[in-house]
């Protein structure tokens, strides 16, 4: 696209062109297929009973501080069925319980790491519904990657107790 291109579009327009391509491409929409694909194999192997709740996020918290040992190690299992649907399974809560959606950038950038990951973001429709405190940000929506809440676990240690992948969810409020 041109800088005349963009010159002409206001910043609202690019957000929301940016949203849609993050949306909808075929990266996003082979990291789906393949993490659904592979969900009951991995429910059966930790545990079955699976429901999308937000409380299940706990067992997911379980899962990971059992079967991770440090960030590096995450890091070095990131692409592992158990690492991968458990972000897929951590996303689809916070779709089906607060009304986000999928997203992935169709063209990351290799300077940006983040940007090769998937994420879950409130959609655009409903941006006038979050605003940013000090009026820097037009779209304020929360955004979470499913394996920045893992770091974050990680990092925390056990000492941080239960039900920090639930209140990720508090962020929606």
């Amino acid at each position: 696209m041109s800088d005349e291109a963009w010159d002409s579009e206001d910043e609202h327009d690019i957000a929301e062109r940016i949203d849609e391509a993050h949306a909808d491409n075929p990266r996003l929409t082979a990291w789906l297929a393949e993490q659904e694909g592979r969900f009951d194999d991995w429910g059966r192997r930790h545990g079955g009973g699976w429901d999308f709740s937000e409380h299940s996020l706990d067992r997911v918290e379980v899962l990971v501080r059992e079967n991770v040992t440090s960030v590096d190690d995450l890091f070095t299992r990131e692409h592992t069925p158990l690492i991968q649907v458990a972000c897929w399974y951590v996303g689809e809560v916070h779709n089906r319980t607060r009304g986000t959606q999928w997203r992935m950038d169709p063209r990351p950038a290799d300077s940006h790491p983040w940007s090769k990951r998937p994420y879950v973001i409130v959609p655009f429709a409903r941006l006038h519904e979050y605003r940013d405190p000090e009026g820097i940000d037009d779209d304020a929506r929360p955004r979470h990657h499913p394996l920045g809440s893992f770091l974050t676990l990680l990092r925390e240690g056990p000492e941080a107790g239960r039900g920090l992948l639930r209140s990720a969810l508090d962020d929606y409020a």
